[in-house]
């Protein structure tokens, strides 16, 4: 998944369940923590790498269908409420375009550069290319019961 504009630029991959096997006893966040790996190029051309267990795969999926939703114009804004805070998403619709500003917390960087940020604008196509990687993802890792 790569967002970017001008001068910068956030890609999320996504890498593998934090727990790659599951237990007796796991619950259902357990289960489904996915480790992202982001790679975030900042204004200044900095390339920052970091990884984090920030999201569930119930929440990919439901991010991947509020976007879809975004998308066919059924609704004008898509809000994540992820679990955890480390991560952040939000997409609104301006006319024919689409706005998009995410976060990721960096949790192990040592130059003070901690948060990922970049607000980004998408034609109908981006988007939709946007969508078609998570629906990859999506099919990679779901919701494990």
């Amino acid at each position: 998944m790569l967002l970017k504009n001008e001068n910068a630029s956030i890609r999320l991959d996504f890498v593998s369940y934090e727990f790659p096997e599951t237990e007796y006893g796991m619950d259902e966040y357990d289960k489904n923590w996915l480790q992202l790996r982001c790679t975030w190029v900042d204004e200044d051309g900095y390339t920052h790498k970091d990884s984090n267990a920030c999201l569930l795969a119930q929440e990919l999926a439901g991010m991947n269908a509020g976007l879809k939703v975004l998308a066919a114009g059924i609704k004008d804004r898509y809000d994540c409420d992820f679990i955890s805070s480390d991560l952040s998403l939000f997409a609104w619709a301006e006319g024919e375009l689409f706005r998009v500003y995410i976060s990721f917390y960096l949790p192990n960087t040592m130059d003070g550069d901690d948060t990922a940020e970049l607000n980004c604008t998408l034609t109908g196509p981006e988007l939709k290319a946007l969508i078609e990687d998570l629906d990859q993802a999506c099919a990679r890792f779901p919701e494990r019961k």
